[in-house]
């Protein structure tokens, strides 16, 4: 369905003004409308079909969108041409070089103006840009996440940039500068800004931001899907863990990790109250900046959970144990696999494991299977999780940590148990708990990020008090028919629904006979003489 009109100029597209023309709409009237049929050359040629992407998904972004759910990331193509057939050769085989022309001229003929770089700077990150997104055509203000790039090319690209150019740009940049000419403004204007490891990953309208913890690795990348699908009119910040930035070393302890970040949070927020939501590990430090805020005397209005669990690993035969990690730890190698790779492939894993003997061996493994990774990069982020790995509560810990906020708790299907399965009362509200049917790292990802986003919207509607009526009647003679029963309770339920605007399943009604000879006794003295209850009808007999 087409709205009319283009979403970058407010201006009818022709379509529309064919449409307007036809039934004699009149100039200044709204139209819409669907086309359907066989994909015109004009359309073919349109990446996409991106002009009115705000109301519509065009194949190729249909196409993206199926291979995201069954492909890691970093394999989803960038570019999808969409053909009404394949080109062949006179021998009736794929014609490979007759497909690159028609990519070729595809990217050629788009509708967006290409802005050629203007400065050195400029020119240095475009072919930089060209390398590390596979692309010829590169304008300075294509925007990287629309041009195809994901959090391994993201992280490539700043690191190339910093490398080649001296700067020193931080990993978030490109959610704040996705195009070439803010990433040379950037450069060029160094000293970064401050806060750098809060990343906006939702601007909103203003208002207090919801702050969000990724998981072990720390990089809030894995969050942008979630806060892009939100329909929240408020920012949406991620907070990155202190060791992913160059010349960070990841903090020694749990409780310190947790006061840098509420330092960092009052730098934005300096008063509360704070909405904190958390991600796998980032639900720990959610809960526990929760508790340090309330102790401080701030109010924390809503603490959302995450998949708190740990994903399920399969028991391997040598797991070490003691107070730091291992890498002939199965367990923690699998895992920390699972932080670059986001799943838990069996074959890869299995792959991982016979190649790590240490941590140069897993960084040589990790930077061989994922070459848009920095060696640096990585070994910072194995850094982190070889600390945030063994942050976790003891038992005596948990019995003395409660928060008033409520918590809201989403569990991935398959998970492990966690802190929040302590039997300890966590909070002083009874905590909700929503099972999803996406795993781990699914619910993140195009095939699971709707139902997560769904269960939150929700969780956080607005619900009024819900009464619970009970309605208990004593009574004498005791000859009550079946159908005078069923009479009397539609009345009842009816009358009570309407009073307590409640639904029928919360009334409940029962019936008590009383023999006449104890009547006075067992009802009229104890319950309507001397009954505690507000008498609100007496009787005249």
């Amino acid at each position: 369905m087409s709205s009319g009109y283009s979403s970058e100029t407010g201006n009818p597209l022709p379509s529309a003004r064919r449409i307007a023309h036809l039934v004699d709409l009149g100039p200044d009237a709204a139209s819409y409308f669907a086309v359907g049929g066989r994909i015109s050359a004009e359309q073919r040629l349109s990446e996409g079909m991106k002009e009115d992407s705000v109301h519509m998904r065009g194949p190729a972004e249909i196409v993206k969108d199926n291979l995201a759910e069954s492909l890691p990331p970093y394999m989803v193509p960038n570019r999808v041409t969409v053909l009404d057939s394949f080109p062949l050769t006179p021998n009736g085989k794929i014609d490979h070089q007759a497909l690159r022309e028609l990519d070729k001229a595809a990217m050629e003929d788009t509708e967006a103006p290409v802005v050629p770089p203007r400065t050195p700077t400029e020119e240095a990150i475009a072919t930089l840009w060209r390398t590390v997104l596979r692309q010829d055509r590169v304008s300075i203000r294509d925007n990287f996440f629309a041009a195809g790039g994901h959090s391994l090319t993201a992280v490539n690209l700043v690191g190339r940039i910093n490398r080649e150019l001296g700067s020193s740009l931080p990993l978030q940049v490109l959610f704040d500068a996705p195009t070439i000419a803010e990433l040379a403004r950037r450069v060029d204007r160094e000293p970064a800004s401050a806060l750098p490891r809060l990343v906006r990953l939702r601007a909103g309208d203003g208002g207090r931001p919801v702050f969000c913890w990724p998981g072990l690795g720390g990089y809030p990348m894995s969050l942008r899907l979630l806060a892009g699908r939100l329909e929240l009119d408020r920012p949406f910040l991620g907070i990155q863990a202190y060791g992913v930035n160059a010349g960070e070393i990841a903090y020694p302890t749990f409780e310190e990790m947790v006061a840098k970040d509420i330092e960092l949070i009052r730098e934005v927020q300096p008063v509360g109250p704070y909405t904190l939501w958390g991600y796998s590990f980032g639900a720990r430090v959610a809960f526990e900046t929760a508790r340090q805020l309330e102790r401080a005397g701030e109010r924390v209005d809503e603490v959302i959970l995450i998949a708190p669990g740990k994903p399920p690993v399969e028991t391997r035969a040598e797991t070490a144990t003691g107070a730091a990690v291992s890498f002939a730890d199965h367990t923690f190698v699998a895992i920390l696999y699972s932080v670059f790779a986001g799943n838990l492939d069996s074959s890869a894993v299995d792959a991982c494991l016979a190649a790590t003997h240490d941590e140069e061996s897993f960084i040589a493994f990790v930077c061989g299977r994922f070459e848009h990774l920095e060696r640096e990069l990585v070994r910072r982020i194995v850094g982190v999780v070889r600390k945030t790995f063994l942050f976790e509560y003891a038992p005596h810990e948990l019995a003395e940590r409660s928060i008033a906020a409520p918590i809201t708790v989403f569990r991935a299907d398959g998970d492990q148990d966690s802190f929040i399965d302590s039997g300890h009362t966590l909070s002083s509200t009874p905590l909700r708990v929503s099972r999803l049917r996406a795993d781990h790292y699914a619910l993140l990802r195009t095939n699971g990020i709707a139902e997560l986003v769904t269960a939150i919207q929700a969780a956080r509607l607005p619900r009024k008090a819900i009464g619970v009526p009970h309605v208990s009647i004593k009574h004498f003679p005791n000859n009550l028919e079946a159908d005078q029963i069923s009479v009397l309770v539609d009345a009842i339920t009816s009358a009570v629904r309407t009073a307590f605007s409640v639904d029928e399943g919360a009334v409940s009604i029962a019936l008590e006979p009383v023999a006449q000879d104890v009547w006075t006794e067992r009802v009229y003295i104890p319950e309507i003489v001397e009954g505690t209850g507000k008498l609100v009808k007496s009787p005249n007999y």
